[in-house]
């Protein structure tokens, strides 16, 4: 097979609302479609807030629900998904691989049978067992974890896993104990020009120095002890919350922070500027970006963010701000939860900062991710052809 060839491209995710999800899926596309590959984006819901211009996007419904019956709705879905496929591939040309970038989309694309479909492995599972088994106990908790970690294995195991760090790549094998069918670990591309230049687009940043947090306002994200380690910091700067929320649960997070902020006297002090579609000027003329998270995959934002010159701190929660934050940039991690440590370090990297430079973040590269996949897809294809690994 040629590598150079090219190829029809599907990339699968739930929606494209805000979420860093589904920045990738479109960095993806960005980058695929410029080496010449037909991509072709699905979604399941018909909710876009992203600029798509120049893409094809095929919905697979308005808003996800075709039949109030949970099961039966899958399978109207993952039908809908197969039709979708189907009616693409009319001309001919047969789709070479598809990327699944959200949790629906990795079950509705096994229920479909879609054919070689790489699994971007984005959230720690670990933590997600944590949050299902909550604070039950003895046989209770035990049934529970293993009710989950089955369903789990049902969905991914004997299925294309790419990791998108090395992490959960041990997580997924030797703590979940999940047997794939392959397994690699790419990091998410970014396209550093491009971001670049959204950084230099006007935006009503304030005048005045300001931190800044890019994320969902939810409990996962932690603003709340963000906002305490910057008042514990006694820095001047005011403090940014760049983005929106997505359901109830959110709704309800953002009204507790505001109340605590009221509580403590500072809500004139922080800017919420809900979801936005570029996020990149708030997060360039930012003195600091700080994340406080309990867990991510691969924090796209602090990329985003050594990439346009902003220094970083974060909690180092499980996966991926150690494996961003390496050598001289990892003293700038903090344990999760710790107010004091993260306020620490607020204070030592407005003080002081290592020179960010393209060399130390060239791993994170769209160009280097995309030859990746197209590299690991014909692996694949050519252990397929040939079941004792040898190339024909």
């Amino acid at each position: 097979m040629n590598a150079t060839l090219n190829k029809r491209i599907g990339l699968l995710v739930d929606s494209l609302i805000g979420g860093g999800a589904e920045r990738m899926a479109l960095n993806f596309a960005d980058k695929f479609a410029e080496l010449g590959h037909d991509v072709h984006i699905i979604i399941v819901r018909n909710e876009i807030e992203h600029d798509i211009a120049g893409h094809h996007v095929h919905p697979l419904s308005e808003n996800g629900i075709l039949s109030r019956s949970r099961p039966i709705n899958k399978l109207l879905l993952a039908r809908r998904l197969r039709n979708a496929v189907a009616s693409i591939e009319a001309d001919g040309k047969p789709f070479d691989f598809f990327i699944s970038n959200a949790e629906e989309m990795d079950r509705l694309s096994g229920m479909a049978g879609l054919r070689n479909v790489f699994i971007r492995y984005r959230n720690s599972m670990l933590h997600f067992l944590a949050g299902k088994v909550g604070s039950k106990t003895g046989l209770k908790r035990a049934l529970r974890r293993f009710r989950w970690t089955r369903k789990f294995r049902r969905i991914y195991g004997g299925r294309h896993i790419v990791a998108i760090t090395e992490a959960m790549k041990r997580e997924l094998l030797e703590d979940v104990g999940l047997r794939p069918a392959s397994m690699t670990v790419i990091y998410n591309p970014f396209d550093f020009e491009g971001l670049r230049r959204r950084g230099e687009e006007p935006a009503p940043v304030p005048d005045e120095p300001y931190i800044v947090y890019s994320a969902r306002i939810s409990r996962r994200k932690n603003q709340e002890l963000l906002v305490r380690a910057w008042l514990e910091a006694g820095v001047p700067h005011k403090l940014v919350l760049v983005g929106g929320t997505t359901d109830e649960k959110e709704e309800a997070y953002l009204h507790r922070l505001k109340a605590l902020l009221k509580e403590l006297g500072v809500e004139n002090r922080v800017v919420f500027t809900g979801f936005q579609r570029n996020p990149y000027p708030w997060v360039k003329r930012a003195a600091l970006f700080a994340m406080s998270s309990d867990s991510e995959g691969l924090p796209t934002v602090l990329i985003e963010s050594l990439i346009l010159g902003t220094p970083v701190v974060s909690t180092n929660c499980p996966t991926g701000p150690s494996e961003i934050l390496t050598g001289q940039f990892a003293e700038y991690l903090s344990p999760v939860g710790d107010v004091s440590a993260l306020a620490r370090n607020i204070r030592k990297a407005l003080d002081a900062y290592p020179a960010i430079d393209d060399e130390f973040l060239a791993r994170f590269r769209n160009d280097y991710a995309a030859q990746r996949y197209l590299d690991h897809f014909e692996k694949v294809a050519g252990q397929r052809k040939n079941p004792y690994g040898q190339s024909k």
